[in-house]
């Protein structure tokens, strides 16, 4: 582990991006249909208010998460070249605040739940706090898959744990745990994980020698306190709107919200990873690269547009049959929301892999007053407009307003930053998304012509259409991307 390779070539490099993007794109799939099963059975089970505080509780152990090792596992990946003494310590320190951020997560519930005036959050928070340990066990094994281009085993590891986690999170709601079902589902699939890839940790990369040398990761402390920083501050301003929500407008609303974010910002969050994880090793490997990096950089972003903008837009103009078969009657205010939130998703996906290039450079620093930046904007938007015009419609309009400017600043800053020419890509996105809207009209329009008999024909219908104009626009219109991964060379 020891040994950095030298070199990596063109032929070589793209095919363990093809690879791995194949690879994760599987394992993402597998996740993201468990998890949707798992909203979609326990809708059926669990209020609104359920869902609420459940998603007070993952934001929560989400952002204790980003303290895990100070932000100093990512730079094993911007690292070509790191010892075995380096990784141990690294482990070590992996364990030791796991340990930590448990113990203070445990006495910190008290407080959270009388925040929150919710009686039973505070048990709730202690129950989830080994999380924090088991999760410290792999963690550092997932990274060394990641920084090694492994999908293949990530993929596995983490399709096994969301199957897992669907499985206890049904059974549970079933048996009438109510909301500790996503409770228990949440600990299931973080054991499976971490085990999985505790088990190929050591078999494949390397035991833990019983040391810590502190010296020894002095070169990482710059790099990992900013990625921290830049984590945690990510972390706060994706959901903000969340913790405002929750506290000024009460658990039920936000229950309605979170089911509408999941919806499209769901979807996001399980592309912008298959892009990022293949990303930042393949950005780092280029580091001494500009041309071919920026292109890598461009079809990232190309690749994430042409997914998430037709089916964004399709959420848009069909959210409530939608939210109808999904989440089942009584979830209206959902279907609003996500018609809204719809355009959000967008945005996120098409900016994420500017992080993941900052990050090869390893200019982590910017991640961070970026973030820090934009947890005053969306922060401050969302107070403002609960003071001013308290809804939550009016909270999901002030999101898309807020995301809509910062994105614009956060290409701009990609483009002078990284030097990556931003005329074609640009050109690429608002064609997409123009034909997506026209593509989804006329969708709209059929099918109020014809007016299908139930939410399922709507859907059906619909999907068949767009699906039978959009793939023909692909093939016509993004040729050139297709047939560049055709090429031997990238």
């Amino acid at each position: 582990m020891g040994r950095g390779k030298k070199g990596v070539s063109a032929k070589s490099l793209k095919a363990q991006t093809l690879g791995g993007a194949t690879w994760t794109s599987a394992s993402s799939v597998v996740v993201t249909l468990c998890q949707l099963a798992t909203l979609v059975i326990l809708a059926r089970f669990l209020a609104p208010e359920d869902f609420g505080v459940m998603a007070i509780l993952m934001v929560v152990v989400g952002f204790c998460q980003v303290f895990m090792d100070a932000g100093i596992s990512y730079a094993i990946i911007q690292r070509q070249d790191i010892t075995h003494i380096q990784l141990s310590s690294l482990y070590w320190l992996n364990i030791a605040a796991g340990v930590i951020l448990a113990g203070a997560v445990y006495l910190l519930a008290p407080l959270i739940g009388s925040f929150y005036e919710h009686a039973q959050m505070a048990g709730m928070i202690r129950l989830l706090c080994p999380v924090f340990i088991v999760i410290a066990a792999g963690n550092q094994y997932r990274i060394l898959c990641q920084k090694e281009l492994q999908f293949a085993r990530m993929a596995l590891a983490e399709g096994a744990a969301a199957l897992g986690s669907l499985i206890v999170a049904v059974l549970s709601a079933m048996a009438g745990y109510g909301v500790y079902a996503l409770i228990f589902g949440m600990m299931t699939q973080a054991a499976l994980s971490s085990f999985i890839f505790l088990v190929i940790g050591l078999k494949y990369h390397h035991r833990p020698a019983v040391v810590y040398r502190h010296r020894e990761l002095t070169g990482f402390f710059s790099f990992g306190l900013y990625q921290m920083g830049d984590r945690a501050m990510n972390y706060l301003n994706t959901y903000a709107d969340t913790l405002l929500i929750g506290k000024f407008l009460g658990m039920e609303a936000l229950g309605f919200y979170n089911l509408a974010w999941q919806l499209c910002v769901f979807p996001v969050l399980r592309i912008n990873p298959i892009l990022n994880k293949v990303a930042f090793p393949v950005f780092s490997k280029l580091q001494g690269d500009e041309e071919k990096r920026a292109l890598y950089y461009t079809n990232f972003v190309r690749v994430a547009g042409l997914i998430m903008i037709p089916l964004m837009v399709f959420v848009f103009y069909f959210a409530s049959p939608i939210v109808h078969i999904v989440y089942g009657q009584g979830w209206e205010i959902t279907a609003t929301l996500a018609s809204i939130l719809a355009a959000v998703g967008i945005i996120k996906a098409t900016s994420a892999p500017g992080g993941a290039l900052f990050l090869s450079l390893g200019r982590a620093d910017i991640g961070f007053w970026w973030n820090a930046l934009w947890l005053a904007g969306i922060g401050g938007a969302v107070c403002i407009t609960l003071m001013i015009a308290p809804s939550i419609e009016n909270v999901a309009y002030a999101v898309l307003g807020v995301s809509l400017v910062f994105a614009a600043l956060w290409h701009l800053m990609v483009r002078r930053i990284a030097k990556v020419p931003y005329g074609a890509l640009l050109k690429h996105l608002l064609r997409s998304l123009a034909a997506s809207i026209f593509i989804g009209g006329m969708a709209s329009l059929i099918t109020q012509l014809l007016s299908p008999q139930n939410d399922s024909a709507i859907i059906a219908l619909a999907a068949a259409f767009c699906a039978a104009l959009y793939l023909p626009y692909l093939f016509c219109c993004e040729k050139d991307l297709i047939e560049s991964y055709r090429k031997k060379e990238a």
